[in-house]
């Protein structure tokens, strides 16, 4: 959590030199690493590093349409092995603060899945949810920004051998992605 918090300050402080006039429309592509937490329940969370893509269009300066897919590595403990991950889809909502700086927020629907295997049993929760996140948005130069963002999705998952799950996935991102 430390490393994202200071390579985040580390890009918004290089990322200042940027002057040229930023793209703010069409397709954009790129990949973060994530501070995942997963909880469900009231049985506590779980937390650890992820990964993930997104991508999306911009119609015009203040609308878009965005999906993002993201899977943590092992979240569990004590020899029982917990991943998670999430498949997004969501209206994004922009606004521009300046030519570099801008704020997000979305919200959607989101296809969730929580894996537990504990050398017994291996169970799979799968099912649909609300999502929503917010973050902010560098423009590093024409082309290239760079992001922090906040996303969550709670769904009702089905278990494969196990009741249902009442989960919410939270992350905390760093990403970079290309304007197209």
């Amino acid at each position: 959590m430390k490393a994202i918090k200071i390579a985040a300050l580390a890009a918004v402080l290089a990322s200042t030199s940027a002057l040229a006039e930023t793209d703010k429309t069409g397709f954009y592509i790129g990949g973060a690493l994530n501070q995942v937490k997963v909880s469900g329940d009231g049985d506590g969370s779980l937390d650890g590093i992820g990964f993930g893509a997104y991508g999306g269009y911009n119609f015009n300066e203040w609308f878009g349409l965005e999906s993002n897919l993201f899977a943590s590595g092992d979240l569990g403990e004590d020899g029982v092995d917990v991943g998670a991950g999430a498949w997004t889809f969501t209206p994004k909502f922009t606004v521009q603060f300046n030519d570099m700086f801008s704020g997000f927020a979305k919200v959607g629907l989101a296809s969730m899945v929580v894996t537990v295997d504990s050398g017994l049993v291996d169970t799979d929760f799968t099912g649909t949810g609300f999502t929503w996140g917010l973050g902010l948005n560098a423009a590093v130069n024409e082309h290239l920004n760079i992001r922090l963002s906040y996303d969550r999705s709670s769904g009702d998952l089905d278990g494969d051998w196990a009741d249902d799950l009442d989960t919410d996935i939270s992350q905390i991102a760093l990403g970079v992605h290309y304007q197209f």
